[in-house]
């Protein structure tokens, strides 16, 4: 099980310009709580009365289609807020569960709140968050668009992914994530043969190669100027 402390804390981008005092507080005031692969953390029209931030690990937040297809919109990791009603008693509008193996932070909402007003570097951070988050949601409608072509959403998606989790390596940088191609299916909403024919023409046409569930990227200029390309 792992333990909460001032210095744990302290490693995560979200507090780590916080002060001595705050970082206390919410150690008196969070659990830290396991999640399986696979468990939910909330879901979909849940109320919910905690805010829930990332440990270790990964979870993902998805939606269901009116078709029954899980939409994957984010992938997120260490020191993330996961559910985003802060200030306001409303429930989830999002299903959130754990891709591997994971721990989450879980303090009430209204002692974070209070730990907030402790110390701006917090909100300042959280504010940071969602405006990322905003912004990754606007490039995912422009390249969910009809108009863009399945390579080159897919090619966008890796690139992101690999500006998230890539690593330098002989290969070039490689996504430190396993990716099947159902999942990559789930993060564009498209079917699992059409990501499978592009993946397959991706990797023909050399912008990326796909092995043991690993995605490489030789070269992310090229990559980059294959999908903005008008």
């Amino acid at each position: 099980m792992l333990t909460l402390s001032v210095e744990k804390l302290r490693k995560m981008d979200l507090f780590k310009d916080a002060s001595e005092a705050a970082l206390t507080e919410i150690c008196r005031l969070a659990r830290v709580k396991q999640y399986p692969k696979g468990s939910y953390l909330f879901m979909d029209k849940q109320p919910l009365d905690s805010v829930f931030i990332v440990f270790s690990g990964k979870f993902i937040l998805y939606k269901i289609s009116a078709a029954g297809y899980k939409r994957v919109i984010f992938m997120l990791g260490e020191g993330h807020i996961l559910n985003d009603h802060l200030t306001k008693d409303l429930p989830s509008v999002i299903n959130c569960e754990s891709f591997e193996d994971s721990y989450a932070l879980v303090i009430g909402k209204g002692a974070f709140l209070t730990v907030l007003s402790m110390d701006f570097s917090i909100m300042q951070a959280v504010l940071n968050q969602y405006t990322s988050k905003l912004r990754r949601t606007f490039r995912q409608l422009k390249n969910a668009s009809t108009s863009v072509g399945m390579e080159k959403r897919i090619a966008a998606k890796i690139y992101a992914l690999s500006r998230q989790y890539g690593v330098k390596s002989a290969k070039g940088v490689v996504i430190n994530v396993p990716l099947t191609v159902t999942y990559l299916s789930e993060m564009l909403g498209a079917q699992r043969e059409t990501v499978s024919r592009t993946m397959k023409k991706l990797v023909k046409d050399g912008l990326i190669t796909y092995e043991q569930r690993k995605i490489a990227i030789p070269n992310l200029e090229v990559l980059a100027d294959f999908y903005r390309k008008e």
